[in-house]
């Protein structure tokens, strides 16, 4: 699968969208991990996600490092701009 965002590429963030409800797999994300990165949430778990790229293996992302706090979340992508 390609990716859906390059780098360079602007996004729209709703930095409130989990402060109502609670993430979803499907959601796509950005996540604060040693910067900001965009993933796609596979698993919700116990306060915690397992996100994955949409680049297959080319993708770094849970399978690496594990999965991610709730809380390291900055919030859901609305859309490119």
């Amino acid at each position: 699968m390609l990716p859906a965002f390059r780098n360079g590429e602007k996004v729209l963030v709703n930095r409130l969208s989990y402060l109502f409800g609670k993430p979803k797999a499907g959601d796509v994300v950005v996540i604060r991990h040693q910067k900001d990165i965009i993933k796609r949430i596979a698993k919700v778990e116990k306060g915690k996600v397992f996100v994955v790229g949409d680049n297959g293996n080319k993708s770094t992302d849970s399978r690496n490092f594990g999965w991610i706090k709730m809380e390291k979340i900055v919030g859901k992508v609305v859309m490119k701009i």
